[in-house]
């Protein structure tokens, strides 16, 4: 049988259907389409490693394959691979950015796993029930389909795959597997497009590239030794005999915002994947026609400081930190309190030991590492609860705001919704079940954070969205209850807050009490504060005060760059900045603090619950920032 793309005629049953999957991966979503391929890659890489004899998973090793235009598949052989699919590509109705001409040259994007089962399964399944285990129809024929159990470690939404058409101008892609089970190489293409017309008829979205059976048209992988033969050929495909599953994109994005590049490859990796790399169950290899790198436990260190620049500025400390962390005995962690089993999950002074307290006190005053385990309980509903806990790693940093990193099962959870905190580094890793899992269902199907509105978690806990908020704010948390006995009452609901002052030419020039004010906030304290104010690097923090203080409703907020003499909210102007406008940039957590209204310089937010936190950046970090803010009992107050 010969190999070809084919489409499927609509039948007048059919519900004309555009998949709306792929918005799950877009930019906005989860950055640059380099950021959402490698991770979802990646992702199916450790969920699809080998199994040893004890249960535990052997190493995978992730090659990705950018083939630049330097070795870009020719135009005459990019036409053999992909004649017959050209019709439908060109149909008016898929929309297609940047679409390429079939007489172009093909820059292709490889991503392999080694180390790994490949697409096991029945290949000619069409049905998922009684094919749970169907990796094979999972990958290539399923849409929200999901594997179950220990199949489904990391991912659990089954859409995305949809990143790989995603990432390709032609919205296609390839996949050649070596089964471990039964050793078959088998290849099948496919293509998510709209639903659309050539010569007159009526397509449905998804076509197949393979061998049509003769019976009903049904596509078939390809398994002819020559075919695969010249894929592998044409694509620089690495695999030969060993398991596992790779892919090519076709005619990838090279060039602008979307423009896949080595860089980005290499920074998607260590940010998105550097805990499972420095744990040696994973190494990753990013290569072009003339460089390669390989980044794997022995090596990660030494590859982020050649690097250098701000990727090394960004995640060597953090990695220092990780190092560290996974090598901790449990006779080397602090244990807290867990809160009653049989209510939501919130922090208190009590879970915290005054021993643990000062510990943590003396510890970060020394910049002196701390390792603690925190219990906690998780309850589905109809059943009782279950004792589970989560790893919270703490260091000093110099950083004026940093925020935590939430580590779910080895993937790294970039948008998790924690508060900043000051001048402390901190690593939150969760692995045990109960509250992994739990994690896991409350992820979006990037998984790249957590929301109480998912399908998979709605209904599905008793005290859910308590356990989610206590993992998240965990570490802003902890460290309130630490120096909550060394924090001064703040008298007055009006704070003015001050950012560093830059540096002037002749620092004799400034009043002694401007040079008593430098490198440090200067707060006017009255009351117990119902909120304080914090510095960020471009900006400023609103979060909560005194826990004994009343919450404010509203506060209302104005903002202006400091000057020597006068006050300076008369002296802003509208060419300065604009709270509603960018650079400036908000942002307020989920369902802690909204917004109400902007004007120029002023902002009033409304307070939802005591959680809350709201973050303003975008300010010239050269400037001085002055931050005036009085809590209001209404809005029109």
């Amino acid at each position: 049988m010969s190999t070809t793309w084919q489409f499927y005629l609509k039948q007048a049953t059919d519900t004309i259907r555009n998949s709306t999957a792929g918005e799950f991966f877009s930019t906005e979503a989860v950055g640059d389409v380099t950021e959402a391929l490698v991770r979802e890659g990646i992702q199916n890489t450790l969920d699809a490693r080998r199994k040893k004899a004890d249960g535990s998973r052997e190493p995978a090793h992730a090659r990705i394959f950018l083939s630049e235009m330097g070795a870009a598949l020719a135009a005459s052989r990019a036409q053999h691979w992909f004649s017959t699919l050209w019709p439908h590509v060109l149909a008016p109705a898929n929309e297609l950015r940047n679409q390429p001409a079939l007489a172009d040259p093909c820059p292709y994007l490889v991503f392999e796993d080694f180390g790994t089962m490949g697409l096991t399964g029945d290949p000619e399944a069409h049905d998922q029930f009684g094919e749970d285990k169907n990796r094979f129809l999972r990958f290539f024929r399923g849409e929200g389909i999901s594997g179950s159990g220990d199949d489904k470690i990391i991912g659990s939404w089954g859409v995305g795959k949809t990143v790989f058409p995603r990432a390709s101008r032609i919205s296609s892609f390839f996949g050649l597997t070596v089964r471990e089970d039964d050793r078959k190489h088998l290849l099948l293409g496919r293509s998510i497009l709209k639903y659309h017309r050539v010569n007159e008829q009526s397509y449905k979205p998804d076509g197949y590239f393979g061998q049509s059976r003769e019976k009903d048209g049904f596509m078939l992988p390809c398994a002819d030794p020559a075919v695969l033969a010249e894929f592998r050929s044409d694509f620089h495909i690495k695999r030969q005999a060993e398991s596992g599953l790779s892919i090519v994109v076709p005619w990838y994005e090279i060039n602008g915002d979307d423009g896949m590049t080595r860089d980005k490859a290499i920074a998607a990796v260590l940010r998105g994947f550097f805990y499972p790399i420095l744990m040696g169950h994973l190494a990753v290899t990013v290569a072009t026609p003339s460089e390669e790198i390989t980044l794997d436990a022995t090596s990660i260190m030494r590859k982020v400081e050649s690097i250098g620049g701000n990727l090394k500025e960004e995640l060597l400390p953090m990695l220092e930190l990780a190092e560290w962390a996974r090598t901790r005995l449990d006779s080397e962690f602090q244990s807290l309190v867990a809160p009653a089993p049989d209510e939501a999950q919130k922090w208190s002074p009590e879970l915290v030991p005054e021993s643990v307290v000062q510990d943590i006190r003396q510890s970060l005053a020394q910049r002196q590492r701390v390792a603690l385990r925190v219990p906690m309980h998780v309850q589905a509903k109809g059943g009782g609860p279950e004792a589970t806990s989560f790893n919270v790693f703490l260091e000093h940093s110099d950083e004026d705001s940093d925020k935590p990193v939430f580590i779910r099962d080895e993937l790294i959870i970039p948008r998790a919704g924690a508060k900043s905190v000051s001048q402390v580094r901190a690593i939150v890793i969760v692995e045990d079940r109960p509250i992994a899992a739990l994690l896991r269902d409350a992820e979006k199907p990037a998984h790249d954070e957590w929301s109480t509105k998912t399908a998979n978690f709605k209904d599905k806990y008793q005290f859910g969205p308590g356990a989610i908020n206590f993992v998240r704010h965990s570490v802003s948390n902890l460290l309130s209850i630490v120096n909550q006995g060394e924090q001064q009452p703040d008298p007055s609901i009006t704070i003015d807050f001050f950012s560093i002052p830059a540096e002037p030419e002749d620092d004799e020039a400034i009043p002694a009490r401007r040079r008593k004010a430098k490198n440090k906030i200067e707060v006017k304290r009255r009351t117990p504060a119902r909120f304080r104010i914090d510095k960020m690097r471009g900006g400023f923090s609103i979060r909560p005060g005194d826990p004994e203080a009343p919450l404010p409703p509203y506060i209302d907020i104005r903002v202006a760059y400091d000057i020597r003499r006068g006050n300076p909210l008369k002296k802003y102007h509208p060419a300065d900045f604009d709270l509603g406008k960018a650079p400036i940039h908000w942002d307020a957590p989920e369902n802690g603090i909204e917004v109400k209204k902007t004007d120029g310089n002023r902002m009033l937010v409304q307070v939802h619950h005591r959680d809350f936190q709201l973050d303003v950046t975008g300010f010239d970090t050269d400037r001085e920032l002055y931050v005036k803010a009085d809590a209001k009992e209404a809005a029109d107050d």
